[in-house]
């Protein structure tokens, strides 16, 4: 694998973004920007490869600064849309991310509060999520100005240790809680645990909604945060 950065440069690697709306007025806050691959390569492989050759970590990091990079100067933007990127628990806790975010502070001050970090809930590896650097680390994100979503939820084990240990200003439920949820009591009843749950701590927002019964569903459980298909694909700023 080349160098990562030299990747982005040749455009190799570029980003989607899918918008994200509060509920029921389907107003837009902000979008998760997604990886892509001109090699048509899915994310997870993508990332899978970079781990096996331990360019995780760089990966990672090119693609976070590299989003930032083109959300932030768009004149398609609203003022205050957020922009959640995916990060893996392994980089925070690496050597180099200090200086890294450090850079970010620097270089994107007057966006902080705009930026959610995502961190995904069904690839948390259990050592380093015990791991006192990673929650310091956490915290120092936070005492800068980023926001914290944990994603995913649901699909992991431990999702309520988890919460409570971090205390994200985001959780985003997986897509499976939101497939057929206006016809399955279950899925209603834990959608409902985990609005009930959120009340006034953290942001509840419903991954892969993409059939209106669902989305109306949703609504009258309480959740005010949605997205999928039903409001927007991924793609490029300029197609929003």
């Amino acid at each position: 694998m080349e160098s990562i950065a030299e990747l982005f440069e040749k455009k190799e690697y570029y980003h989607a973004f899918q918008p994200i709306f509060h509920l029921p007025e389907r107003k837009r806050i902000g979008y998760e920007v997604l990886l892509r691959s001109k090699a048509e390569i899915d994310p997870e492989t993508l990332f899978q490869l970079a781990k096996k050759r331990r360019k995780l970590p760089e990966l990672d990091t090119q693609s976070l600064h590299y989003a930032l990079s083109t959300f932030f100067p768009s004149a398609t933007i609203q003022r205050e849309d957020l922009l959640f990127v995916n990060i893996f628990p392994s980089t925070i806790t690496g050597k180099s991310f200090p200086f890294f975010i450090q850079e970010i502070t620097q270089s994107f001050h007057p966006f902080l509060s705009q930026i959610v970090l995502e961190i995904n809930e069904s690839i948390m590896e259990g050592e380093v999520w015990h791991d006192p650097v990673f929650k310091e680390r956490i915290a120092d994100l936070k005492e800068r100005g980023f926001l914290i979503a944990l994603d995913d939820v649901g699909e992991g084990v431990n999702t309520f240790r988890k919460i409570v240990d971090i205390s994200p200003d985001y959780i985003k439920i997986d897509r499976f809680f939101s497939q057929e949820l206006s016809t399955s009591r279950d899925k209603q009843k834990t959608v409902k645990l985990f609005v009930d749950f959120c009340q006034n701590d953290s942001q509840l927002i419903l991954e892969g909604v993409e059939e209106e019964e669902d989305f109306v569903c949703a609504s009258l459980l309480g959740v005010v945060i949605g997205q999928g298909y039903l409001f927007g694909k991924p793609g490029s700023l300029l197609d929003d």
